[in-house]
């Protein structure tokens, strides 16, 4: 989410670091899917840091929660629906479980 306009101007802040840790530092901040001013300022000022890729990975297990919902709708009536309807309960059960374990994980 884009951070609200101000009217102040930002003004830059020079500091000095080890090359190793100018690295780490840009290898967090992509990481992050972050600029390294975002991630920096996020770290001083000690708010949390949602990772971009976080948010793509909990989407897709949330598309594909749907789908699999969308599929149990799907067979009503073929010849192998009960044996597919277990598998498809099945792999509900494990994206739903993914799902919260991340979510979780992402929360803490």
């Amino acid at each position: 989410m884009a951070r609200p306009k101000q009217t102040e101007h930002r003004r830059g802040f020079l500091i000095k670091l080890l090359s190793q840790e100018k690295e780490t530092i840009r290898q967090q901040a992509h990481l992050a899917g972050l600029t390294v001013s975002d991630f920096i300022r996020k770290c001083a000022l000690n708010r949390p840091i949602r990772s971009q890729v976080s948010r793509e990975v909990a989407a897709e297990l949330s598309k594909l929660f749907g789908l699999q919902k969308h599929l149990l709708m799907e067979i009503k009536g073929l010849p192998n629906e009960e044996e597919l309807r277990c598998e498809l309960n099945s792999v509900l059960s494990e994206l739903h479980t993914a799902l919260a374990t991340f979510n979780k994980n992402t929360a803490e």
